[in-house]
């Protein structure tokens, strides 16, 4: 009976490691994917800006000014610099 025992709390003990380490690999795998996808995003980020400065440098796009309280001044739309009121005029 004692040996019964004994195998019982080896089994219990192995699958609780089993287990443990399940658990640890989903949950390291959890965090390398979220890692990963923050990188992704910072990326992207970088890359936008990047486009957005050299369009600017270009002539592409006018330069916007960041009003109090606004945190994202390319919502509204960038404006072509070379837009006037006047569609008879021409920019030089």
């Amino acid at each position: 009976m004692l040996n019964d025992d004994n195998d019982n709390l080896q089994d219990d003990d192995e699958q609780f490691y089993k287990e443990t380490v399940y658990n640890e690999d989903y949950y390291i795998e959890q965090e390398q994917e979220m890692i990963r996808q923050s990188n992704l995003e910072l990326e992207l980020e970088r890359l936008e800006d990047i486009a957005i400065r050299e369009m600017r440098e270009e002539g592409l796009l006018r330069p916007t000014l960041v009003k109090p309280g606004e945190n994202n001044p390319e919502t509204n739309g960038p404006e072509p610099a070379n837009s006037t009121d006047d569609p008879g005029e021409l920019p030089f």
